[in-house]
């Protein structure tokens, strides 16, 4: 027992000698370290294009659910003071050398005249992203809505689908978990989600890489195409939403073949809204004209929470056209308009693009006629430029000039502006959004703990 008590006492006698030998660290509570400043370079920015039209069954068509590459499409752009030619045959990808679109922009374009393909895709390359919304598509008998997921980088990515039908969103198998390997471009047919749905809009999400991504639409009538599109990503849901580039030809003539043939139905102009928060969307769409030559209409509608419906688009001659959509709840916007392009009809979607203060650049694609639909939400005038020439345009309001084939501009603003191309190859029609993207470098404080 006595030995016992002897240990305990020598052992807590060390551990005080301890204590009192060490010096423990000081501790002072509220203060930080500093923030240091690193300057952060631009990242050579890079584009990619969907390329050329993706046709089912193989290159014979006999191959079903194998999606080929069909054809050749055209891009022009430019690069720091470099214009951008190419013909490609598959997916491209571009590296420039200027930070943002001012310094480098490319579109793509393609008219295809085929047994399973004909009218007009173009669409802008853009640099990628993570969340995408698409306002199109269209799975019913004969009409054929592909996503298009062209991943450039050399990491995958994993892909989520939300798609909004007339009764809410569409549930079912295979919409997450999506894979998007590096350096390739995966083709979805939308019929495996939604069948023979004729009104919806998708939402991508992807984890990973950021994703070049398009909806390819395409109709056939029987045995004979009739219509094309590339549609590229829409605005993000909003209360305000502009629609420039609704240009209308052969209005006449469509609803002759509408009347004569239930098939041509769909080649008569809609809008199409989705209404994808938890509450339902009143909403007043302004349909006008440009430069106050062509005079619009007004609609009203409410699209149930989760869902996406059609309007028609009634009572509108041949003219050049903006769609301003005010609602009580975000929502998103989209026109499908047709064209007669010898006697095939060709169609495309109009869709909506964010109001944004440039300073951009743009190219107007080869071989094309091209004009700039730009449209004022604003109350107040604004004015803006293109490529130095001065133009105003009064508070919501909309107007159109006409750019050179293969040329490429600056557009520059003092308020915001939301414009898109209106592109024309033989008859067959297309639009694409101006894109104002900034790949910029800058300071950035960094603590470091």
């Amino acid at each position: 027992m006595f030995r016992r008590v002897l240990s305990l006492i020598l052992v807590v006698g060390l551990g005080l000698t301890i204590g009192i030998w060490l010096k423990f660290p000081t501790i002072q509570v509220g203060q930080s370290p500093t923030a240091q400043s690193v300057k952060v370079q631009p990242k050579e920015p890079t584009l990619v294009c969907p390329g050329p039209v993706f046709v089912n069954g193989g290159l014979n068509g006999v191959t079903l659910g194998s999606f080929t590459q069909s054809g050749t499409a055209t891009i022009s752009g430019h690069d720091n003071s470099s214009a951008i030619s190419a013909t490609i045959l598959g997916e491209k990808l571009l590296t420039g050398h200027a930070a943002g679109s001012k310094g480098f922009n490319a579109i793509q374009g393609q008219f295809a005249n085929g047994q399973q393909a004909f009218g007009l895709a173009a669409a802008s390359c853009v640099p990628g992203s993570n969340q995408a919304w698409l306002v199109a598509g269209d799975n019913s008998i004969g009409r054929e809505a592909l996503l298009v997921l062209a991943n450039a980088t050399s990491v995958d990515a994993t892909v989520s689908l939300q798609l909004y039908g007339t009764s809410g969103p569409i549930q079912g198998a295979g919409l997450s978990g999506i894979s998007a390997p590096a350096g390739k471009v995966t083709v979805l047919p939308l019929s495996s989600f939604a069948p023979k749905a004729e009104t919806f809009a998708v939402q991508v999400s992807s984890r990973g890489a950021e994703l070049g991504i398009w909806l390819q639409q395409k109709t056939v009538r029987g045995l004979t195409p009739g219509g094309l599109d590339l549609v590229g990503v829409s605005a993000e849901p909003s209360k305000t939403v502009l629609i420039p580039g609704v240009f209308l030809r052969s209005s006449v003539a469509l609803a002759n073949l509408a009347t004569a043939n239930k098939d041509f139905a769909d080649t008569k102009p809609i809008l199409r809204v989705t209404a994808p928060g938890e509450k339902d969307a009143n909403f007043t769409a302004q349909i006008q004209g440009a430069d106050g030559a062509s005079f619009g209409n007004v609609l009203q509608g409410t699209v149930p929470a989760g869902s996406t419906r059609d309007f028609a688009l009634e009572d509108l001659t041949d003219g050049n056209y903006s769609v301003q959509i005010n609602s009580d709840q975000p929502v998103l916007g989209g026109v499908r308009f047709s064209r007669l392009s010898g006697s095939l009809p060709d169609f495309a979607w109009a869709g909506s693009v964010v109001p944004t203060k440039l300073d951009a650049g743009f190219t107007a694609l080869a071989g094309a006629t091209t004009k700039l639909s730009i449209v004022n939400g604003n109350k107040a005038k604004v004015s803006f430029s293109v490529e130095g020439k001065t133009y105003s345009i009064p508070g919501n309001s909309n107007l159109v000039l006409t750019v050179s084939a293969g040329t490429s501009y600056s557009i520059k603003s003092d308020q915001t502006l939301s414009v898109s191309q209106v592109i024309d190859i033989k008859g067959g029609v297309s639009v694409a959004p101006i894109l104002d993207y900034q790949n910029v470098g800058g300071t950035l404080k960094v603590l470091v703990r």
